[in-house]
């Protein structure tokens, strides 16, 4: 972590920016994708700006006049994270917004640090103890409080998905430690990026011939925009700066105001309605959460 003040002034204000664009940027891929003229199909949507971001990561590499080259034997590595990490995540994260509201998504992207933990445990990176497996239970409690409708639980599909997406970072988040820690973080970017666009290709050619062209709205080529150089790029530029200054531990803090960012954006935006059980589930998510934060006292000896 980065002790001292390490420049948290531009860190701070770096994290926060990044936070204000993941919300609004939920907002805005919520607005453009969907069946109808107007939007984007969602693959055909993912497909544009993957190969985007991917070209634009080298770009700021080789201006920084870095090598773009990685080793060989790494290839298998970067290939299987892009997989889970980029791909998956987003077809998954993509797909269960088109079905489900962009609030919620805000609310359930809270739990990709529960979701960190659990891989941890799985891998043997991070030992299992009772505070952080009661913090795991209260946070995910919070997802199906979401789900609790007319006195039952009601499941959403497209909720289930974004859950997916969450699982799928978090395996990106614990192996991609290695490249991360080989390669900067806008090389390792570009690479798994680049695979990720690949990946995308034959969903891209699937949709494509259903998708009507003429009739999108100007605003949804603005909202691709957004969520290309917005979400994509800039904000992942920016969290990692964030990381750099302030450390990962004030930087996943600050994390926690995305989905208030979100849930604003998304009433002010597209009128989305934030009801009593979205807050109350948005609250023991981050509750479960600190649970886990807490550190316990050492025992007298």
């Amino acid at each position: 972590d980065c002790k001292g003040d390490c420049g948290s002034k531009p860190g701070d204000l770096a994290i926060l920016l990044t936070c204000f664009i993941w919300g609004l940027g939920a907002v805005a891929v919520k607005f453009a994708i969907g069946t109808t003229p107007e939007t984007f199909r969602i693959y055909v949507f993912n497909g544009l700006r993957l190969p985007v971001v991917s070209l634009l990561l080298f770009a700021v590499v080789k201006l920084r006049r870095g090598s773009i080259a990685i080793r060989r034997e790494h290839l298998p590595l970067m290939a299987a994270v892009a997989f889970f990490g980029i791909f998956l995540n987003s077809v998954t994260a993509i797909a269960g917004l088109s079905l489900s509201s962009a609030s919620n998504m805000g609310i359930i992207v809270t739990t990709t640090p529960l979701f960190i933990l659990i891989v941890s445990f799985i891998s043997g990176v991070e030992r299992a103890s009772k505070r952080l497996v009661a913090g795991i239970f209260v946070g995910m409690s919070g997802v199906l409080i979401l789900n609790y409708r007319h006195g039952e639980l009601s499941y959403n599909f497209g909720d289930i998905l974004i859950l997916l997406s969450c699982l799928f970072f978090a395996i990106y988040a614990v192996y991609g430690k290695k490249i991360v820690n080989t390669y900067s973080t806008l090389l390792a970017g570009a690479w798994i990026f680049l695979f990720s666009a690949i990946y995308q290709v034959p969903l891209f050619l699937y949709q494509l011939p259903y998708q009507s062209w003429d009739t999108i709205t100007a605003i949804n080529w603005i909202n691709l925009g957004f969520g290309t150089f917005g979400s994509f790029f800039a904000a992942n530029v920016l969290f990692f700066y964030a990381i750099k200054k302030i450390g990962p531990v004030r930087t996943g803090l600050y994390l926690n105001l995305q989905p208030v960012f979100t849930l604003l954006f998304a009433y002010i935006l597209i009128g989305e309605q934030i009801t009593v059980m979205k807050v109350f589930g948005l609250a023991v998510i981050l509750t479960g959460l600190g649970i886990t934060k807490i550190t316990p006292r050492a025992r007298p000896v």
